[in-house]
């Protein structure tokens, strides 16, 4: 859940081209800058354009209360036997305690629209990237409201900063916000959403909201409270059933992009890729990298003076010898996943693991830790 407002994410060339030329002045000594529980580098993820919907009357900017004073997040990154099969929480996130998911899905790019703060979704915004989408079932006796204060709590600490926000306040139609977003688009997901809009279509009290990170992610988060259905095909071959007033959470992440990349490095010397996956304990890259890998090649091959290192990072959860190991393990094998995959001369690659000595956060909750669990890309 991109430094992307409007198209801003989606640099031209000649853009790119200056924002490489800004890098280059950088000074090569430059220091800007998910247990064994060191889970995957964590989020990007994957998208839907949406319809437009019918013209809602212009809405008010939310104000952001306070969040609850219980925050009530589980650590996430992972999946439970209850989970929709072949789910996960989008890498880095947390689930409201005792969620499960009920949606998934993935893709490695397409396009994503994104509503206006006053014209709703007659007028959109297209972003593009990566995208992964999770929907989650919250048990009953919580509100549409608490999940949501959670979920932005949990974002800030990541932080995320908020872009726009509406509410049943200042939705019209009511159900246009939440499930607009997700049901037209055959070219994701579109075709798989029946339970989806059935469960959240006619509901109430919605919340809809959309953040975004200095890492170049953009999150797209969703609330309401179901007027009850049965969530079934294709997620479950037995419908589960949902209840009436219980929360329907959608979560959508959308990954970064080389001009994203550029900007960063360009500013400050570094950029944190969030989107580069791997198992607990393990130094395999995995394929749902694909996309962040894709963006990062093409950077390097539009510049080709560029040289990087490539820098793996842990939360301290281990000892320092392990975790030293394993992100030196991590960090070298996405610079031989460049160099193999997509021809990148590994000259111009540098791997260095710096295990926890280098944490972006305080390494006391979960939110926390995923932000120390990444790899960096230094200019060198």
């Amino acid at each position: 859940m991109s430094q992307w407002i409007g198209n801003a994410g989606c640099a031209s060339r000649p853009a790119l081209a200056g924002a490489l030329a800004a890098m280059a002045l950088l000074s090569a000594c430059g220091k800007p800058q998910p247990a064994a529980t060191n889970t995957a580098s964590t989020a990007s993820a994957p998208a839907a354009s949406a319809a437009a919907p019918a013209t809602p009357a212009a809405p008010a900017a939310q104000t952001a209360p306070a969040a609850p004073a219980e925050y009530s997040m589980a650590p996430g990154g992972g999946s439970s036997a209850n989970d929709a099969p072949g789910s996960q929480d989008p890498a880095g996130f947390a689930r409201y305690q005792g969620s499960r998911i009920v949606h998934y899905g993935t893709t490695s790019y397409a396009t994503y629209k994104l509503p206006d703060q006053k014209q709703g979704w007659s007028t959109t915004t297209t972003i593009e990237g990566a995208i992964a989408r999770a929907f989650y079932l919250v048990p009953p006796g919580a509100s549409s409201l608490e999940v949501f204060r959670n979920y932005e709590q949990m974002l800030t600490n990541a932080g995320y900063t908020q872009t726009l926000a509406f509410n049943d306040d200042n939705m019209s139609p009511t159900g246009t916000w939440f499930y607009g977003q997700y049901q037209a688009d055959a070219s994701f997901d579109g075709n798989n959403l029946h339970s989806a809009i059935a469960c959240t279509e006619y509901g109430t009290t919605y919340e809809y909201a959309v953040y975004r990170s200095s890492n170049g992610a953009t999150v797209a988060l969703a609330t309401v409270e179901s007027p009850g259905c049965n969530w079934g095909a294709p997620d479950f071959a037995t419908p589960i059933p949902v209840s009436k007033g219980q929360v329907v959470v959608g979560i959508d992440v959308i990954g970064v992009k080389a001009g994203d990349i550029a900007d960063a490095q360009a500013s400050k010397g570094v950029f944190d890729l969030y989107g580069v996956y791997f198992d607990t304990d393990k130094t395999d890259v995995k394929p749902e990298s694909a996309a962040t890998l894709d963006e990062v090649a093409s950077l390097l091959k539009i510049d080709r003076s560029l040289r990087l290192e490539v820098s793996g990072h842990t939360d301290n959860t281990g000892g320092d010898a392990h975790n030293l190991q394993l992100s030196q393990g991590r960090a070298q094998a996405v610079v031989n996943a460049l160099v193999k995959t997509y021809g990148i001369d590994p000259t111009r690659l540098v791997a260095k693991g710096y295990g926890d000595t280098k944490p972006v956060a305080p390494n006391d909750n979960e939110a926390d830790k995923a932000k120390n669990r990444r790899v960096e890309l230094r200019k060198i």
